[in-house]
């Protein structure tokens, strides 16, 4: 068997892991990157960029509505083509993809294992056929959208972000699973898209807000374009007509299920218990926010993976951090950037600093 050692191993080529790799490649020539692929990271492939375009030519279709005050003639009479809608999704996404793809990966594509690792020790690897021994390690393996379990069963009718942008057509009607940033960006840009679009979620907030003021402003506007029901636990059924998406009196009969109930991170395979330090219900081992080390270890964690700041920014950050620490010989701790999420519905929904309760309290 083949064995490599190396300065640093990167595991996972997001967007934690490629900002890790800026920092770490600064030290050192001497580190790899592992990832099964698709390369391409997730905001890229399936996040914030085309859903922002999918976001776009909803507002374009919408605007139809206000034409006639324009004193624009025409307007009632133009239609949507949902193919070439996703299409148009799909060919704008696909260049991001290839730009990510040119950039860093490009440049270190050398130095890439496209192989699942997992550890034998804290500073060994298996990667295929490749055994890794690294001086530090850096988790970034990102995260997939959570499915709960009496939901699978309806595998073939229910979409996740994952998937949304690879279909080629649009049910006509929707259960959107989940209110959170990505439920609700999706949600609205739908419904204004032509689809029959009901929103579920057993929070009594929405959009990630805290602010019970706030959060109801925002449910009593983004309410007037699709039916939002807050503080329910939605069950789904077989329908002789679809599937019956039902919570307290409320009862929709959904063509497709749109489930956006949160991420979980991508750790299953890394045999985390090789490290010898206890994990927490989710599998994870506890970490230091300010050096993102796990214990006292020399391995870090950044990105999705630590499940601490699921945001693109927030990644980005970690994972600069966590390149830098994994190449000193002691760790330095950094005061982490105030918080700040923005769900780009209308109208836009932001949150800056500590949460609500922690204010409020």
């Amino acid at each position: 068997m083949a064995e490599k050692r190396v300065d640093v191993a990167i595991i996972g080529a997001g967007t934690a892991g490629l900002k890790a790799i800026h920092e770490v490649a600064a030290a050192t020539d001497n580190f790899v990157v592992i990832d099964p692929g698709p390369l391409g990271t997730l905001c890229a492939r399936a996040g914030c960029m085309p859903s922002k375009v999918l976001l776009q030519v909803a507002a374009d279709f919408r605007r139809r509505s206000v034409f006639a005050d324009e004193g624009i003639g025409g307007g009632e009479g133009l239609s949507l083509d949902a193919g070439k809608a996703l299409a148009y999704v799909r060919r704008l996404r696909d260049g991001f993809v290839d730009s990510v793809l040119s950039g860093t990966i490009a440049d270190c594509s050398d130095k890439m294992i496209k192989a699942q690792a997992s550890f034998l020790e804290p500073q060994v690897l298996q990667a295929g056929e490749m055994r890794i021994r690294a001086g530090s390690v850096i988790i970034a393996t990102g995260s997939r959208p959570i499915i709960p379990k009496p939901w699978r069963r309806f595998a073939g009718q229910i979409l996740t972000t994952d998937s949304l942008f690879e279909q080629e057509r649009l049910p006509r009607r929707l259960a959107v699973l989940g209110l959170g940033p990505v439920g609700l960006e999706m949600g609205q840009a739908l419904a204004r898209l032509g689809l029959v679009v009901t929103g579920f979620d057993a929070d009594q907030s929405l959009g990630g807000l805290r602010d019970p003021v706030v959060s109801a402003a925002a449910a009593d506007a983004i309410g007037r374009e699709l039916p939002l029901h807050l503080g329910v636990t939605a069950e789904v059924q077989d329908d002789s007509d679809g599937l019956r998406v039902s919570a307290g009196n409320t009862g929709v009969t959904v063509d497709t299920l749109l489930v956006a109930v949160g991420r979980r991170p991508n750790i299953d395979a890394l045999n985390l218990a090789a490290l010898g330090v206890p994990l927490d219900d989710h599998g994870l081992p506890s970490f230091d926010r300010e050096t993102l080390q796990v214990a006292e270890l020399p391995v870090f964690i950044a990105g999705d993976a630590d499940a601490d700041r699921p945001l693109l920014h927030e990644a980005g950050h970690e994972g600069m951090l966590a390149g830098f620490n994994a190449v000193q010989g002691n760790p330095v701790a950094f005061r982490r950037k105030s918080a700040l999420a923005i769900t780009f519905t209308d109208p836009n929904l932001c949150s800056v600093g500590a949460p609500w309760p922690e204010v409020a309290a």
